[in-house]
């Protein structure tokens, strides 16, 4: 397979129950990856932010996959009209600089240098990231409703009902989604729960390079991912990043999860890395693939962010991602964007909570269903490696000769230990030895021009 284009897209699957006026009713949906057919492509993993209040629960997924854009198309399960909005991959860049994991290796003591004095050398290593109207499908009897259509930004979206599974799913295919086999039963079985289902692409003849994210929201709450869609285009294993926004720290309350502690952290100075990579894959191996890391959890400062988001898309409008094909828009479409993410939730109580997995094909089987934590403390971003828990030593590293300990690894990137690292010198008795040499040669020489 030539691949085309690897990008990152976002469609939105989101979790709803009826306003509060009304009787509860469970709307969950999360978003499947169908392909238009006759083409061919690979999903690599999924990005997902959950915003979860008592009034509106609203859920984007971004996916990485390799392909051409015209060539994908969206399925997902929802229960009530959903409003769907354009987003920004701003959005998921910002959050993943505000939760970025750091590694600190453990504080060490060199001998003096440079006639210094002794000198403390000490790394940190950042592992991810610095910090419409409506239409009728044509009568009663038709297997098929369509509830609603229109287009948003690029997209064509279509909203449909159906007590026949086997006529929604004929009705997909006779408009060009290439529906897999195995997911087949999945959406039979979403139809028999009473889901509608949203279908998403892109409008012909835009030629978009790469699609604009895109957001979905209902009413009411419900903490609830379901993941049965999202194996549609998944391979083997399924990397998925989410971010929970809501009043206080959430975890998986049907899955598996666990968080890395800091005391079983040991740094590697020979590979200027630690052991946190190791650790999270026993960990995801334990669970068979089925289990979920909790990152980070702590306070959000929701009104910092709000304000870095809009200083974006106010100065470099364009470069926001929120800015229509002309340039324009992008403030207002922020502030929508910002508003689905955080206006109703408590500012003073907002949390934002990190989780990871890997899952295997057999957890993409079971929704993921998310409650509110036991223990309600953070779960720290920065992790210490404890003191003494090393193998190496750092005073063999020319980077940590000045004794500031403000040297450390080049860039972060998307995995704790991905990058950096001390350049391997001498150690540090050899340049005195040097230092030592020439200062007896020159002593001798002046001995010898005395005498």
């Amino acid at each position: 397979m030539k691949i085309r284009h690897l990008v990152r897209v976002s469609v939105l699957a989101i979790a709803a129950a009826a306003a509060a006026i009304t009787p509860a009713r469970r709307a969950d949906a999360c978003g499947g990856c169908f392909v238009v057919q006759g083409s061919r492509t690979v999903v690599a993993g999924h990005r997902m932010i959950l915003s979860i209040s008592n009034l509106q629960t609203t859920l984007w997924d971004q996916i990485v996959y390799s392909g051409s854009p015209e060539s994908f198309a969206w399925v997902l399960p929802v229960k009530g009209v959903a409003k769907v909005g354009l987003s920004s991959d701003a959005l998921f860049e910002n959050l993943e600089a505000d939760t970025a994991i750091q590694i600190l290796s453990p504080p060490v003591q060199c001998p003096g240098v440079y006639g210094s004095g002794a000198g403390t050398c000490s790394y940190g290593y950042a592992s991810a990231g610095p910090t419409g109207g409506s239409t009728s499908s044509g009568g009663a009897e038709d297997p098929v409703e369509v509830v609603s259509h229109e287009v948003v930004g690029p997209y064509e979206t279509v909203q449909l009902s159906s007590t026949d599974p086997a006529a929604l799913t004929d009705w997909l295919a006779s408009h060009g989604y290439d529906v897999p086999n195995d997911i087949v039963p999945v959406i039979d079985t979403y139809v028999t729960e009473g889901f509608d289902f949203l279908a998403l692409k892109l409008v012909p003849g835009q030629g978009v390079d790469a699609m604009r994210p895109v957001r979905v929201s209902a009413l009411g709450a419900n903490p609830s991912l379901p993941l049965r869609m999202v194996a549609a285009g998944a391979g083997a294993f399924t990397p998925v990043t989410l971010w929970i926004l809501g009043e206080g720290r959430y975890e998986p309350a049907n899955f598996p999860w666990f968080a890395i502690d800091a005391k079983d952290l040991v740094w590697n100075w020979n590979t200027g890395s630690s052991n946190y990579k190791e650790l999270r894959a026993a960990e995801y191996e334990a669970t068979n693939n089925e289990g979920w890391q909790i990152e980070t959890a702590g306070p959000f400062p929701s009104l910092t962010f709000q304000g870095e988001l809009m200083g974006l898309a106010t100065s470099n409008p364009t470069g926001s991602g929120y800015a229509d094909d002309m340039g324009q828009g992008a403030v207002d479409a922020c502030k929508e964007d910002l508003a689905d993410l955080l206006a109703t939730l408590d500012p003073a109580s907002v949390w934002v909570t990190r989780v990871r997995g890997e899952l295997s094909r057999d957890a993409l089987a079971s929704d993921l269903d998310l409650a509110a934590a036991t223990d309600q403390s953070a779960v720290p971003a920065v992790l210490q490696v404890p003191d003494g828990a090393m193998i190496g030593s750092p005073c063999l590293y020319a980077d940590c000769y000045d004794g500031t300990g403000a040297d450390g690894p080049g860039s972060p990137g998307d995995d704790p230990d991905s990058s950096g690292g001390c350049s391997i010198g001498e150690p540090a008795g050899f340049r005195w030895s040097l230092a030592a040499l020439a200062a007896l040669g020159i002593a001798a020489a002046l001995r010898r021009r005395r005498s």
